[in-house]
């Protein structure tokens, strides 16, 4: 088996120091772990290279819940999810037990970068980014879905947002730190089985509707903020029969999508962002929760395969970047779909503020609206994410 990434440094890289596979050997907790080091052929593999990396070290649980779960064992896995799943485990750098105890939470890249897992773009420098976990301490992370674990626990949150926990206190090997663990990571998905995993499916019968969940899956570098069940089915009841306009249930699925990768670690209190159909979004932290405009996260950092799913307790008000003041998005306003503003143009948009999007080099995906076409567009044609689907688009949306 040939495994790529950070996770082959099993060999000594410092004279007198332990291989990743000599440290686990001392520890009758980790006996799984080191026989599939072992029988894997990792020790054929060694690297001479000083960067320093994390490994979350599965302890004899997680292997005997694996197989009570699945009734097999998980080294019986395929060699690419094995592959895929050891080097999910592997975090760049060499983090301290500060570093994953951060009040506010830590994301960390690992050396999973298989694209079917790992769909987030490429960064500033053009290298290919990769896919990341969420760590967060007992009781710091927001919404109701985080479990309270034992006290001293550190939750690391993976695909599907899924949560496993990790043991603060450190182990070293020749190659940096190691943590123990009581489960597997589980490898990120595309955004509509995250959401569905998350029970956010009335978002997805939504996408579904218009058949744009393929698109959502396919854009990249992608967070969508899905209100809850109720809270959204309770607006889209209003708002489905409305083919075109600001106040459709298309132009209400767009508007929770947003065009980069926001974590709970870089929604920056102030910030002002804007949705893939240019509405202005205003980040804001207060007493350990966020909020984007009047909608409160409930359920955070789930980690898919081309970014972040996140959960809301309603559909997003509409912010007036002029008084800072936001009208509800309840069924009142859906009522009466003329009260529902139009996202503002391009040119008053806060030179400070993240803006709309424009242009990316090369469009991945393409969904056509039919012969009905539910939009209208001005200016250059040029590639353009809009929503959740991508389009030969012009340079900014108009609605009918």
């Amino acid at each position: 088996m040939k495994l790529i990434g950070l996770f082959l440094l099993v060999e000594a890289s410092v004279t007198g120091a332990q291989s990743l596979l000599e440290a686990t050997a001392s520890d009758s907790q980790f006996s799984e772990f080191h026989d599939l080091l072992a029988a894997s052929g990792l020790m054929s593999t060694s690297s001479s290279g000083s960067e320093q990396q994390t490994i979350l070290v599965p302890n004899n649980d997680a292997f005997d819940n694996y197989r009570r779960a699945t009734g097999r064992n998980f080294g019986s896995l395929s060699s690419p999810d094995l592959e895929d799943t050891l080097n999910y485990h592997s975090l760049q750098g060499a983090l301290s037990s500060a570093d994953i105890q951060n009040p506010r939470g830590l994301l960390s890249n690992t050396a999973l970068k298989n694209p079917d897992r790992d769909n987030r773009g490429l960064d500033s420098n053009g290298a290919k980014k990769s896919q990341v976990v969420h760590i967060s301490p007992e009781g710091e992370a927001n919404g109701s879905r985080i479990k309270v674990r034992d006290a001293g626990g550190v939750n690391v949150k993976s695909g599907k947002g899924q949560e496993i926990v990790l043991d603060p206190a450190p182990g070293k090997w020749s190659g940096g730190i190691f943590y123990m663990v009581d489960g597997f990571l589980t490898l990120p998905v595309n955004q509509t089985d995250t959401m569905a995993a998350q029970g956010l499916t009335s978002f997805v019968a939504g996408l579904e509707r218009y058949n744009i969940s393929r698109g959502t899956n396919a854009a990249p570098n992608l967070t969508s903020v899905c209100p809850i069940n109720e809270a959204f089915t309770n607006i889209s009841r209003s708002c489905r029969n409305l083919t075109s306009g600001p106040g459709s249930l298309l132009a209400t699925l767009t508007r929770h999508g947003l065009p980069d990768t926001y974590y709970t670690t870089n929604f920056t209190d102030g910030d002002l962002i804007y949705s893939q159909n240019g509405y202005p979004i205003l980040v804001t932290r207060r007493n350990g929760s966020i909020f984007l405009n009047d909608a409160k996260l409930v359920g955070t950092d789930f980690i898919a395969s081309s970014g972040a799913v996140h959960a809301l307790d309603r559909i997003m008000g509409f912010l007036n970047t002029t008084t800072n003041i936001t009208t509800p998005a309840n069924a009142d306003i859906y009522r009466y779909p003329s009260n529902i503003p139009n996202p503002p143009p391009e040119s008053s948009s806060p030179s400070t503020s993240t803006s709309p999007p424009t242009a990316i080099p090369t469009p991945l995906w393409f969904i056509s609206a039919g012969n009905s076409p539910v939009m209208r567009w001005k200016s250059q044609p040029q590639p353009l994410i809009l929503g959740f689907f991508m389009v030969e688009a012009w340079k900014y949306l108009i609605l009918e």
